[in-house]
């Protein structure tokens, strides 16, 4: 995929087109999620379908495009396991936050990803980022939105302590996961989609033995039962097909973040972030008839604002470092890949 040459942006309605495309994936695949889960309740054989057909698609499109290439040696692959653990872990902590929580709170519940992923950049990569003064009070005020949010919503019972507990999980896990690639990408002979395709291949070797540690592998054998009720039967082929149409949306979602990557700034990523996680939650509430409080808005709004603040302070500093057009740069690039696990942050 091609990059606008330096000082030449893209058009806006290329613009306005991949953002669409990438907002309309991410809040697809989450929504989505959250109602296979709604109906089943069994995280670890929703991400195994999700991913085979990611691997299928990526497999079939990446081969005939050489994005990726089916031969690789074995040091290769062996390379590769901690990123693949880093992925892995980090989508198994997500899709257990939404199962445990409203698909409309997913974000606040998640909030301390933008602080997690801050401290841990400055404790494990070198050089050490710099982050201006202005986005330390963005990431004060998602933390902040966290705090209320979580806080009145375990109050008031609309979420349990599961659920902020895993939110916090989530949030930790994800972060080690944007670290883990960060150094991937700088010290890694093998391109993104390919490190993406061979990652998810790995992947869906652990997921058998994830499906028995989680006790799910009766609830996966239960899906292919011809001895299920009709009850029981819509139920399954309601969740298999919406496993397999996350995986679609997975794996479009792929693209689009390439695509997001090449053509937005960083201030771009982070306001449309935030508004996509407006649309996602007002979504949740429509289709998924979950509440909606001042509270939960207000926290939302708090953790939104303050990661555009963020994002803008950012590309604002790098402006006055390089003083013209710049795409994501690759800090901000390594942080969008958790979306590439089907996530709506």
């Amino acid at each position: 995929m091609s990059e606008a040459p330096e000082g030449q942006p893209p058009s806006r309605r290329r613009i306005a087109f991949v953002v669409l495309f990438h907002s309309t994936c991410a809040i697809l695949s989450t929504i989505l999620s959250k109602s296979a889960l709604n109906g089943i309740d069994a995280p670890v054989t929703l991400l195994a379908f999700q991913t085979t057909v990611q691997v299928v698609l990526l497999t079939a499109i990446g081969y005939f495009t050489k994005w990726i290439t089916l031969s690789r040696p074995v040091s290769a692959w062996i390379a590769l396991l901690p990123l693949t653990a880093a992925r892995l872990v980090g989508i198994l902590a997500k899709t257990y936050c939404l199962a445990s929580v409203n698909a409309s709170v997913y974000q606040i519940a998640r909030g301390l990803l933008l602080p997690f992923t801050l401290m841990l950049s400055l404790l494990v990569l070198r050089p050490r980022p710099y982050y201006p003064p202005l986005s330390l009070g963005g990431c004060a005020m998602v933390m902040a939105g966290f705090g209320a949010g979580m806080a009145s919503d375990y109050s008031q019972m609309l979420t349990s302590g599961k659920g902020v507990l895993l939110g916090v999980i989530s949030s930790f896990t994800t972060a080690v996961e944007s670290v883990v690639v960060k150094r991937f990408l700088g010290k890694s002979s093998e391109g993104m989609w390919q490190m993406v395709w061979m990652s998810n291949v790995m992947a869906v070797g652990f997921y058998m033995p994830l499906l028995v540690l989680s006790g799910e592998l009766g609830t996966t054998a239960a899906l292919f039962s011809s001895t299920a009720t009709a009850e029981v039967s819509a139920t399954t082929r309601q969740f298999l097909g919406t496993a397999l149409l996350t995986g679609v949306a997975g794996f479009l979602l792929t693209i689009a973040t390439f695509l997001q990557i090449e053509v937005t700034s960083p201030t771009t990523h982070m306001i449309v972030t935030a508004a996509r996680g407006v649309a996602q939650s007002a979504i949740a509430v429509v289709t998924l008839g979950e509440p909606i409080t001042a509270n939960r808005a207000g926290s939302m709004a708090l953790i939104l604002s303050g990661s555009a603040l963020y994002g803008w302070a950012k590309d604002r500093y790098a402006h006055s470092k390089k003083g013209s057009y710049l795409p994501v740069a690759q800090e901000a690039q390594e942080s969008q890949l958790d979306t590439l696990n089907k996530e709506g942050r």
